[in-house]
């Protein structure tokens, strides 16, 4: 069963130097926590000296043991330096996958870490994006100092398996830290080193404090060569190591393999089908990676679909276990928090209010559904938390006569806004070509595929489907079970009380505070039903939904509306989850796994690597201002060869051939 992650327990000692109380061990060195990261983990892995004969666009470095940081924070600050002083450098990245079971409160991380006054600006910008303590990945970018630092919260021993790994290796030097063999026997495992050498490329460095006998024959068992080096301070050893023998097979789930055979590079040029918040969350994401973009929309401007609407809520939909929808949800709606802040930060405009989302318990059933959640306890309170009637009155601004849940950092943001900002970041980069009043078609020639409007071919290294609710009459996609949904949303003029509304509520609907004289009101869901024209029963619907769901609201009884509203389709799955991935034919998936059924070991089955022509980014429902983000993220990321800020487990629930292949793990019947 699931359990809330717990933080750590930590005093300071005279020094000012954190102690874990659970492992009775120091998070850093007495004599200088920044010297011991340098000589330890910067030297012991000769990074300086690597990054200056690196010949790729990126650097991975992987960690046992985030506790506060440091580690992360200097070898950051030392990159920076670096690119300062190589700015023509081939080398532009770095990651950082650190992993830790017991995050540090940000108090405690921000005392441990005031007594190294040269480090302050990273640990600002690390606080500013610090996670709650939420099982799984949180990508956190730097970009002034080039870097991004996913810390993977949970067991290490669960979360390496977990890593999406190539086939030539993930990581290019680990930081083996933690505390010391002897006070955290369960962490210095041979199962640990064994993932480290299915994740390491041939040749990754390790470095570790430690020189302890079962370390090292652990790590020589796999496949690192080892040396002894001088310890920091009053320590006489240290280890380093080289993998010089891999594993034979790295990847765990052959049928799941995300990489394409070569990574997009600047040489490349993409074509993305779809402007609204999917392609232009996507453009964004590979213009910043210096990866030229062509976006096709089929409309006059961008956002002419879903992504148009006025006001769209922002939270996550989650439920009383950590299920794989719920997780999505949470680590989308996170880092899409982070994204936001990041795009307001740097000056672009778009009409933003984080004022928290009122879920209300207004039926039995809902409030059952609550207490299940609150209950089981497996949410952090940065998240969710529980509000009173007179805690939902104060936050919401009017009176509120039912109990709920608060989500404190969602709020609503304006959808095509969101989509110019995003537009306007990428046309700065110089690598943007927009095309609308645009409606392409697919053709295959000379074993590449290609984009043909009436009057006009275009050709792309790689080409990424993100229409929306188009995507359901792409042949390419025929094999996908995609459901367009309409839904009219109202906008309804200000009104009291409800001009006084703070907070975004929700129960079977949803309304939103005011924005310009009016408010959002929504919004129905219409299956397969694909026309735009607001309609007035469905105006009539909406009103009824709100009055009903809020039968003791008088307010909610005499609601005035002046009929503007707006209709538009959203696109879902089967499973309602995000679709996110290549694009594998159909005939290939099933000559590869038709037998899944059979239970042969992964060893059997061909690893699907391809080319990787055709991509898909679509199925995100009325949830894309939530969601768009980590999915476009993910796609850029598995584009370029880079980590990937998602579990295997979830990224699975958002592959394009999970439909086939969950056909394929069935028995055929007789």
């Amino acid at each position: 069963m699931s359990k809330r992650l717990q933080s750590a327990n930590v005093h300071f000692n005279e020094s000012g130097t954190p102690i874990a109380d659970s492992f009775d061990d120091v998070y850093f060195s007495n004599d200088s926590g920044c010297d011991e990261t340098q000589h330890v983990f910067i030297e012991g892995n000769d990074l300086i000296e690597r990054w200056l004969s690196w010949q790729t666009p990126h650097f991975i470095i992987a960690e046992t043991g985030f506790g506060t940081g440091l580690n992360c924070i200097i070898a950051m600050q030392q990159f920076k330096q670096f690119r300062a002083a190589h700015p023509e450098h081939p080398l532009k990245r770095l990651f950082i996958l650190s992993t830790e079971k017991f995050p540090l409160a940000v108090t405690d991380l921000q005392n441990a870490l005031a007594v190294f006054p040269s480090v302050s600006k990273e640990v600002g910008a690390l606080v500013s994006q610090y996670p709650p303590a939420l099982t799984g990945c949180h990508r956190m970018h730097f970009d002034a100092w080039h870097t991004s630092i996913d810390l993977w919260l949970g067991d290490v021993h669960e979360l390496l398996p977990l890593w999406h790994c190539p086939q030539d290796g993930l990581v290019d030097a680990w930081f083996l830290d933690g505390f010391a063999p002897s006070k955290n026997p369960d962490m210095w495992t041979d199962a640990l080193f064994s993932q480290m050498g299915r994740l390491s490329k041939t040749g990754a460095t390790l470095a570790t404090f430690t020189a302890a006998g079962v370390v090292k024959r652990g790590l020589r068992k796999a496949g690192f060569d080892i040396a002894k080096r001088n310890g920091f301070g009053r320590k006489r050893d240290m280890l380093t190591g080289v993998l010089t023998t891999p594993p034979a097979r790295r990847v765990t789930t052959p049928w799941h393999y995300r990489f394409p055979d070569t990574p997009a590079s600047a040489a490349q040029h993409i074509a993305i089908i779809g402007a609204g918040l999917a392609g232009t969350t996507l453009a964004l994401a590979l213009c910043q990676r210096g990866i030229k973009v062509s976006l096709f929309g089929q409309a006059p401007a961008a956002a002419d679909g879903a992504s148009g609407n006025r006001q769209g809520g922002f939270y996550p939909q989650l439920q009383a276990d950590q299920s794989n929808p719920a997780l999505i949800q949470a680590h989308g709606f996170l880092y899409a928090r982070r994204y936001y802040n990041a795009l307001a930060a740097r000056g672009l405009t778009f009409t933003w209010q984080p004022c928290g989302v009122l879920l209300l318990g207004f039926s039995e059933e809902v409030q059952k559904r609550q207490q299940n959640l609150l209950h089981k306890d497996l949410w952090p309170e940065q998240l969710v938390q529980a509000v009173t009637a007179t805690e939902a009155s104060t936050l919401s601004g009017i009176d509120i006569q039912h109990e709920g849940l608060f989500v404190p950092q969602g709020g609503w943001l304006c959808p095509a806004e969101v989509v110019e900002a995003q537009l306007k970041a990428a046309r700065e980069t110089g690598l943007l070509s927009e095309f609308y009043n645009q409606r392409v078609s697919l053709t295959t020639a000379n074993g590449s595929v290609l984009l043909e409007s009436e009057d006009e071919s275009y050709r792309a290294d790689r080409i990424v489907i993100a229409a929306g609710h188009e995507c359901a009459e792409m042949d390419a996609l025929a094999h996908l079970p995609l459901r367009p949904v309409r839904g009219q949303v109202e906008a309804i003029p200000e009104q009291a009380p409800l001009h006084e509304l703070k907070t975004v509520l929700c129960h079977k609907g949803y309304l939103t505070p005011g924005w310009e004289g009016r408010h959002a009101l929504g919004s129905t869901y219409i299956k397969g039903d694909t026309s735009t024209t607001a309609r007035a029963e469905e105006s009539a619907q909406n009103l009824a939904t709100h009055a009903k769901a809020l039968a003791g609201y008088d307010w909610a009884q005499a609601i005035e509306h002046d009929h503007n509203a707006r209709a538009s389709i959203r696109l879902g799955s089967a499973d309602h989850q995000p679709v996110v991935g290549a694009v594998i034919p159909p005939h290939k998936t099933t000559e590869r796994y038709r037998e899944l059924y059979k239970g042969k070991h992964v060893s059997q089955y061909e690893v699907a690597t391809d080319q990787q022509d055709l991509l898909v980014l679509t199925g995100l429902g009325s949830r894309g201002l939530t969601t768009a983000p980590l999915m476009a993220e993910i796609l850029a990321s598995q584009l370029c060869h880079e980590p990937l800020p998602m579990s295997e487990t979830l990224l699975q629930a958002l592959a394009p051939e999970r439909f086939m292949l969950r056909t394929f793990k069935r028995p055929p019947e007789a």
